[in-house]
């Protein structure tokens, strides 16, 4: 026998024993990825594929499925590859199936739609001692741009820096820069958080006069200095009304909402700041 024969001997041989094992192989379930699957945001293409498995949990090769989707306004579904695209918020049922023998297995999934995740302000100085606090912002927007009332999971990248709570408080640990996360599943926005352990001496708000029509915005501007006068710059302060039926302001940003007279007042710690807003 040459060379050429025990090769091939060889060859034919190892064919036969992948035949055998494959023939005697009986698929006995559709083994998914995941049987739950929540998706953030419309256009999103997530895969929910699987395998065909014996009883012993081995693939099965040359089976495959296809695939269905129980509400198609919700997600639609290739029918061979298992790629799934969100279209509309809800709940659908995407289904694997195999003909011989026949096998099913069935994917729950949950559509929401998340277009825009935004934290307020974006950035920002917290001045004073260690443990203090400053409450950020959190707007979660659909694609639309409709606002979503809903939580966030909020993280800090630097805990020694400071930290953040459930509800999006900020306390300042340690002299540095921190990037504070909230995510709304995998869609997310942050602020730069910058903290100073430096107490604010004075707190200086102008104009001190703001005259506005209705529905027009007006920008207060605020400098904080530290006791030996160097200025804080982006400090971080609380804005309240006296009267939010007349005026509004967030983060400096003032919003004629009806005639009259309103203060607006910048809170540091404990220094403030006012100014007059006129309505008409």
């Amino acid at each position: 026998m040459n060379g050429l024969t025990r090769v091939l001997s060889r060859g034919a041989l190892l064919l036969t024993a992948t035949l055998v094992f494959a023939c005697g192989q009986k698929p006995t379930e559709i083994r998914l990825k995941s049987t739950k699957l929540k998706v953030y945001g419309l256009g999103r293409v997530v895969s929910v594929g699987g395998d065909v498995v014996d009883k012993k949990g081995e693939i099965v090769p040359g089976k495959g499925v296809s695939w269905e989707s129980s509400n198609p306004k919700v997600a639609t579904v290739d029918g061979q590859t298992g790629s799934v695209k969100t279209v509309g918020e809800g709940k659908a049922r995407i289904t694997a199936r195999l003909g011989d023998p026949p096998l099913e297995a069935t994917v729950a999934i949950e559509v929401l739609d998340i277009g825009l995740v935004n934290v307020f302000p974006s950035r920002t100085t917290l001045a004073g001692p260690a443990g203090s606090t400053f409450p950020l912002t959190l707007e979660v927007k659909k694609g639309t741009g409709e606002v979503v009332p809903t939580k966030a999971e909020w993280t800090s990248s630097a805990p020694t820096v400071a930290t953040v709570d459930a509800s999006g408080v900020v306390t300042s640990v340690g002299e540095g820069r921190a990037s504070v996360k909230a995510a709304v599943g995998d869609v997310s926005g942050a602020a730069d958080i910058v903290v100073v352990l430096r107490s604010i001496e004075t707190l200086e708000a102008s104009p001190l006069n703001i005259p506005l029509k209705v529905g027009e915005l007006g920008k207060v501007e605020l400098v904080a200095r530290d006791p030996r006068g160097s200025a804080i710059p982006d400090v971080a302060a609380t804005w309240t009304s006296s009267d939010p039926m007349v005026a509004t302001c967030s983060g400096g940003t003032v919003l004629a909402i009806g005639p009259g007279s309103v203060t607006i007042r910048a809170t540091c710690g404990t220094k403030s700041a006012e100014v007059s807003v006129i309505v008409f």
